[in-house]
């Protein structure tokens, strides 16, 4: 070993450095690749069915092209056999990644649900208790109750005098309305109506006129 002089005339070797880890692929990403290979494989087999045809045509009269075709079948089964091999491992694959998706959604749904908990909680601690809430209901209960009694005191008419009954007023005017139903029935004549009250129109007969024609001619009205 060196001795501390040495060390610290000359330096310590330095270590060489580590090679960073290399990120894992995910699942989706493995599944694509493993597209990419199924497709490959498929091609490969593809073409040395061809070449087999192509070989079975030349007849297996001649021993090389026989050979050359056993060959070609067996290069053919070996691609069937690990076309086969990496659809199941992909088949897992995919099965891991909808697992890993499914677990993401409940994961998911349980953090919704606690945190609309936490928040369902916090409502209602800013709420009252049900004592305070009946306390509202009974006070607005009580201000309707008063907004009512100030409307009514708002419509009452104070320029009629006291002492006024309606319903006496319609019972004396339905009487003045049958007495004087009455005296038309009996002929007799009605009396003159108020000077407040606009004249009525009074059949006047016109000269030249055909016999039972009349013009109405209004009264002139009262000074």
């Amino acid at each position: 070993s060196s001795s501390p002089e040495m060390r610290r005339l000359f330096g310590t070797a330095k270590e060489p450095a580590k090679p960073e880890a290399k990120a894992a692929p995910s699942l989706q990403e493995a599944s694509a690749k493993i597209d990419l290979q199924v497709q490959d494989l498929e091609a490969k087999i593809a073409k040395v069915d061809e070449e087999i045809k192509g070989l079975v045509a030349q007849g297996t009269s001649n021993p090389s092209v026989k050979q050359r075709g056993m060959q070609a079948m067996k290069r053919k089964k070996m691609y069937e056999q690990q076309r086969d091999q990496i659809l199941g491992a992909q088949f897992n694959v995919n099965a891991l990644a909808g697992a890993q998706e499914q677990a993401d959604i409940t994961a998911m749904t349980v953090e919704a649900m606690q945190a609309g908990h936490q928040d369902l909680k916090q409502r209602y601690a800013q709420m009252s208790n049900a004592a305070d809430v009946e306390k509202l209901m009974d006070s607005m209960a009580d201000l309707h109750d008063e907004m009512a009694e100030i409307s009514e005191a708002l419509s009452t008419s104070y320029a009629v005098p006291d002492g006024f009954d309606e319903s006496a007023f319609e019972a004396e005017f339905s009487a003045l309305e049958e007495e004087m139903t009455a005296q038309k029935l009996a002929g007799l004549s009605v009396a003159p109506a108020p000077d407040y009250l606009p004249a009525a129109a009074t059949p006047l007969p016109v000269a030249g006129g055909a016999a039972g024609e009349a013009a109405v001619v209004e009264a002139p009205a009262r000074a």
